[in-house]
């Protein structure tokens, strides 16, 4: 069953403005996901914000999309959001009876960065010192960014604008150890950022021993979200039943994670 959401007023938690849309669970003291949609830093795409919760929904867990902070100051303002929202939920602050054994993130793209700072507990240089941020008990990289080596000079400063000296920084890989959460990675052979960052993440991940299942579809360009067809706003529009199947895979990764019950 997928609930409508509860757009809320901005809230703060740990001293943080957040600005937030709720997809309650099906079912109380059910798992929960933080959903980081894409957009490189100048929009928050509808298909891997809306789109993604209401299908976390459908499989019975509870969903909440951030609007984080775009250009031209994503940080780490961005960073501080989605940590204190991930903190907010891991508390049920935002959805009542969350299981925080079972809070995960799922970040698409430019979001997918972001959720790959959470899963491995980076703080930035720039940060006053702090205690150990929140981590996610599992995340899910839809063609995430993983390393901003591996895109072009230009693409990198449209990114991060004045932060483009944080580049290496802010490249997930560089903090990931053995402590980094258990991940499935997913892209298309067609998605030009999207391929080279899910390889890096799984041989980094692999290299640490962290448990990582990787999917690559071969049809489909980069931001395809769930390539079900569904638009969400000017996106989401795209059907490509093949690459749909990554949807049905994650399912079944989270089960055998325990996320989801098995049924």
């Amino acid at each position: 069953m997928t609930t409508a959401p509860t757009r809320t007023p901005r809230i703060q938690h740990d001293g943080v403005d957040l600005d937030v849309d709720l997809y309650p669970g099906p079912v109380p003291g059910s798992g929960a996901v933080l959903v980081l949609p894409g957009g490189g830093f100048r929009e928050h795409t509808g298909h891997d914000g809306a789109g993604y919760a209401r299908w976390l929904n459908a499989i019975g867990l509870g969903a909440v999309v951030l609007r984080y902070r775009l250009r031209p100051d994503p940080f780490p303002l961005a960073l501080q959001q989605a940590r204190a929202t991930l903190g907010a939920l891991q508390h049920s602050a935002l959805l009542p009876a969350v299981d925080p054994a079972r809070v995960g993130v799922v970040g698409s793209s430019a979001g997918g960065l972001l959720a790959g700072l959470l899963a491995t507990g980076a703080t930035l240089s720039i940060e006053p010192p702090a205690g150990q941020p929140p981590r996610p008990a599992f995340q899910i990289q839809s063609y995430g960014l993983a390393d901003l080596g591996l895109l072009p000079p230009g693409a990198v400063a449209a990114l991060l604008g004045d932060a483009v000296d944080l580049a290496t920084e802010l490249s997930p890989i560089t903090h990931v150890d053995a402590s980094t959460a258990p991940t499935f990675v997913w892209a298309t052979a067609q998605d030009g950022p999207g391929l080279p960052n899910a390889l890096a993440w799984t041989r980094v991940l692999a290299e640490h021993a962290v448990p990582v299942e990787l999917h690559v579809y071969p049809e489909g360009g980069h931001g395809v979200g769930l390539a079900d067809g569904v638009g969400h706003g000017e996106h989401g529009r795209l059907a490509i039943p093949h690459t749909a199947q990554w949807s049905q895979a994650c399912r079944r990764w989270l089960t055998d994670r325990g996320v989801l019950d098995d049924g």
